[in-house]
């Protein structure tokens, strides 16, 4: 059978956050309102199964024990206990709520041999229960971490062993533990342009071998991943890595699974198998690590002034990865580090070169509704009306892009013409992100004109 899961997403503590409440009351009415959300509208976007995200901190694993039921290794959360259906689902709606899977990211940190640095690495870890992530809490606890409260825990290794030695004890816990590298290109995935490294084994050490999937990250798609030869073998998985519910965060990314049966080990089975139907993609142009450069400064020490900014596609990035403006280290994009490491692994590749993966790009329809309507919120109660009605319908999101009677269905109502031509530019190619993302900064939608991305040469003045 066929199932589309998004399986990294965060709750509302990641990074170390309480939730944003001053009382556990406040906290958990936050969360009630957010999951319950998630739930609602993932359906609409598509996907059936989720990440619960954080599961080792310690009130949101208290949270998700009480309020969500197991089934096979999938958890429902209860609807039924906590606020009423979101005026942002369609009355007509018929769907089931999805399942999560108990998921967490953390961050390892290991000085890297015949370098200076020491590396940042997020990892993505699912789990078949609760009482392996209780066993791996203890494991924290025994090698010091400070978990309970830091949703996203930093591991302290000292070197590639280590790094090995500290996985093999995770997957030790219970043989259906996943551990996945997380957004493998962006600055702190595995091959990302901060403190960089070229090989997986370079910080993974013998754990590599172990390895069965990445994520690619919502400035990477399997085009440019197949520059990669080390990942030829590997298979690719995309996840939306949402901190919030927000229609254009949820399900942005998501891979669809060929599953035998529709439980947590079929799941983990086609992972490691490789059963990968397809993967969603965000655009790559549209990630917010896509091209190297600096943005203006935001108030950064001894960078470019405010108004200054500079952006390269890899044939232009200036001599030592140096920023002509401030002079300082250049964010390194996720085109150029993907094009530096095929060349370093032996294969000086060109896009599409790789192993041929299906994979579908889309942009997130709030998005398109909200740049239709020259809207700069993607929450404003016009924007989410517009998007009710479309899904009400088309179902879902990925029915938009996949089924082309949908596009018919659209043309035909009574839907904003405005909203439905840029749809449709949308699906026909006709449009662009100027400028693409870079150095955090979330690539720019503009509808006509494509624009070629490997000619970008830009230096504001």
């Amino acid at each position: 059978m066929k199932i589309q899961g998004d399986l990294h997403s965060h709750s509302a503590f990641a990074g170390g956050a309480r939730g944003g409440g001053k009382s556990k009351i406040e906290r958990e009415k936050k969360i009630i309102k957010r999951f319950h959300d998630i739930s609602l509208f993932s359906p609409l976007k598509g996907v059936e199964l989720l990440g619960t995200g954080d599961i080792q901190f310690e009130w949101w694993n208290t949270f998700v024990k009480k309020n969500f039921i197991e089934d096979k290794g999938f958890f429902e959360y209860n609807l039924e206990k906590n606020i009423p259906k979101s005026e942002i689902v369609p009355n007509s709606h018929e769907y089931n709520l999805p399942k999560f899977v108990l998921q967490s990211e953390f961050i390892f940190t290991s000085s890297v041999k015949n370098t200076k640095y020491r590396k940042k690495n997020h990892i993505l870890i699912l789990f078949p229960n609760f009482n392996s992530v209780d066993d791996l809490i203890t494991i924290f606890d025994s090698w010091g971490v400070k978990h309970k409260n830091m949703a996203r825990p930093f591991i302290k290794c000292e070197g590639s062993e280590d790094v090995a030695n500290k996985l093999f004890q995770i997957k030790d816990i219970n043989s259906y533990i996943e551990i996945i590298p997380a957004h493998i290109m962006t600055p702190e995935g595995i091959y990302g342009g901060r403190e960089r490294i070229n090989f997986m084994s370079d910080f993974f050490g013998d754990y590599t071998k172990e390895i069965n999937a990445v994520e690619t990250g919502l400035s990477a798609d399997p085009n440019i991943l197949g520059l990669i030869p080390e990942l030829d073998d590997v298979a690719l998985i995309s996840n939306a890595d949402a901190h919030s519910s927000n229609l254009n965060r949820i399900g942005r990314e998501f891979t669809t699974y060929n599953l035998k049966n529709f439980d947590y080990q079929s799941l983990i089975n086609s992972i490691r198998k490789n059963k990968i139907i397809q993967t969603t993609e965000f655009n790559p142009a549209e990630g917010k690590y896509f091209l190297t450069g600096h943005r203006e400064s935001r108030g950064r020490p001894n960078l470019h002034l405010k108004g200054q900014y500079c952006i390269f596609s890899p044939k232009h990035v200036p001599k030592n990865d140096l920023c002509p403006q401030c002079g300082k280290e250049l964010t390194i994009g996720v085109l150029q580090r993907a094009y530096e490491i095929s060349n370093v692994q032996g294969k000086k590749r060109e896009l599409g070169d790789g192993p041929r993966r299906k994979f579908l790009t889309m942009i997130p329809l709030v998005e398109i509704i909200a740049k239709s309507l020259k809207m700069k919120s993607l929450t404003s109660k016009r924007v989410l009306i517009e998007y009710r009605n479309i899904l009400e319908i088309i179902k879902n999101e990925v029915n938009l892009w996949t089924d082309i009677q949908s596009l018919g269905l659209i043309e035909n109502s009574k839907i904003n013409p405005d909203i439905v031509n840029n749809i449709k530019n949308v699906i026909d190619g006709n449009f662009k992100f100027d400028p693409p993302g870079y150095d955090g900064v979330y690539g720019n939608l503009k509808f006509g004109d494509k624009l070629d991305v490997s000619e970008i040469n830009l230096i504001s003045n």
